[in-house]
């Protein structure tokens, strides 16, 4: 099962042998909400919506279909039978007040239709309004070490001001981070090798054939 913020935080002190005294609640809350930003930049949640064309209609917005839609992965015109593979069709991605939109370079006609692959972030709950941990259940650990390296970052930064009765405290902390954070994106890379979304029909297309748009 996926952790809830309040087992991570445990893990994380758990991890760093420490009972909340110096790791406290506020710290590594902190901290998780960095990992999970990090891991959304390299191995989102996949997803796809299948949209309604419209004769003439050259412009989608995505983000109305999702608000929360970070990228475009791939825009699919739907097959019409179940003897055919749906097929890539070439789009241009923009966006325009915080707005995610695509726009065909052919438009399709109306009772046609499109499927939408994109990606949208992975949320924990109780972190930040989230009410869904969607991080893989045994992607949990990766998430405990990376908030656990960035915990001790914080920690060895914190220090550099204050009254530093040992100056090896802050020399230690650094040295973990980066024990931590350097496992943390072997394991995200890992990861997001195994996060290949579904593909259509190869466009075997060169982007300088003088057929490059030929019946679309």
């Amino acid at each position: 099962m996926s952790d809830t913020l309040a087992q991570l935080i445990t893990k994380i002190q758990d991890l760093l042998g420490d009972d909340g005294t110096v790791f406290d609640t506020t710290l590594c809350t902190a901290s998780i909400r960095r990992a999970l930003q990090k891991f959304n930049k390299h191995a989102p949640v996949n997803a796809a919506d299948l949209i309604d064309t419209v004769t003439d209609q050259y412009e989608y917005e995505l983000s109305d279909i999702e608000s929360r839609a970070i990228s475009i992965l791939d825009i699919l015109q739907r097959s019409d039978t179940a003897d055919e593979i749906d097929r890539s069709i070439t789009f241009d991605q923009y966006s325009e007040d915080e707005r995610l939109f695509f726009r065909l370079r052919l438009p399709i006609i109306t009772g046609k239709f499109i499927i939408a692959r994109y990606t949208i972030p992975h949320t924990i709950n109780g972190l930040d309004s989230g009410t869904e941990s969607t991080v893989p259940a045994w992607q949990n650990e990766t998430l405990v070490v990376g908030s656990a390296g960035f915990a001790l970052q914080t920690r060895a930064f914190a220090r550099v001001e204050t009254i530093n009765l040992n100056q090896n405290v802050s020399a230690n902390y650094r040295e973990l981070s980066k024990i931590y954070n350097d496992e943390f994106m072997q394991q995200l890379q890992d990861y997001a090798r195994t996060k290949r979304a579904p593909v259509g029909e190869p466009d075997t297309r060169a982007w300088n054939d003088r057929y490059h748009n030929w019946g679309q």
